[in-house]
């Protein structure tokens, strides 16, 4: 079963897979399902901890990379036929998240990783408002490492309860799926009218991150 197989995996196997699968996609679906799987191959807190370092480090790849390319392509990924299939709502939500009262809120900042697409925004679009690094990072690290520890600790629970309970494992996947499925549906039908809510937002706004508005950059 594949149960059994994850865990008797070597958390070393599972640590470096997981650190992979992070720096590729950060807070995003794939990394939360990452993170919960990982989980459920571990079997008590040192194993725990030994995988959340590693987890923490490959979120620090992903945000610093996220980082790197808001400073250098912020305004015209935003505006990319991509950054608009990911909706003016949501950058503007990481706009929030990144700088806050207008300098560099870390709070909201160590929040992030919780958001999984704002969240996986918020690094870029810190980036292309120059929020500065060091301060950055400092709060993303504190934040990611919650968001991994509360996840892996949530996948070992899981894993051990169906371990018990393995008669219910066919039944739990139906009602993910049926769950999943739904939000899909739900989210491709509200698409239009989010993406016009978010459009007007930025026709009032008038600006957008990255736009070069020396007054929305955050001193270093």
């Amino acid at each position: 079963m594949l149960l059994d197989m994850l865990q008797s995996s070597s958390p070393y196997l599972v640590g470096s897979i997981l650190l992979a699968v992070l720096a590729v996609a950060g807070s995003l679906i794939p990394g939360v399902a990452a993170v919960l799987v990982a989980g459920a191959a571990l079997a008590g807190p040192w194993e725990i901890a030994a995988v959340a370092v590693a987890g923490c480090a490959g979120y620090a790849l992903y945000a610093t990379g996220g980082w790197l390319v808001g400073r250098r392509y912020g305004s015209r990924l935003r505006l990319s036929g991509v950054g608009r299939r990911i909706g003016e709502r949501r950058w503007s939500r990481s706009e929030r998240l990144a700088t806050g009262t207008g300098a560099g809120n870390g709070p909201a900042l160590a929040a992030a990783p919780f958001l999984p697409v704002a969240g996986s925004l918020t690094p870029i679009v810190a980036g292309a408002l120059s929020v500065p690094y060091v301060r950055f990072i400092r709060w993303t690290l504190a934040g990611g490492a919650a968001w991994v520890t509360v996840y892996l600790w949530l996948g070992s629970l899981a894993g051990e309860a169906l371990q018990q309970n393995r008669h219910l494992l066919v039944p739990i996947l139906v009602c993910v799926a049926v769950v999943v499925a739904s939000l899909v549906v739900i989210n491709h039908r509200t698409r239009p009218t989010r993406e016009a809510a978010g459009a007007g937002d930025a026709d009032g706004s008038g600006h957008t991150a990255g736009s070069g508005d020396a007054s929305e950059r955050i001193p270093g």
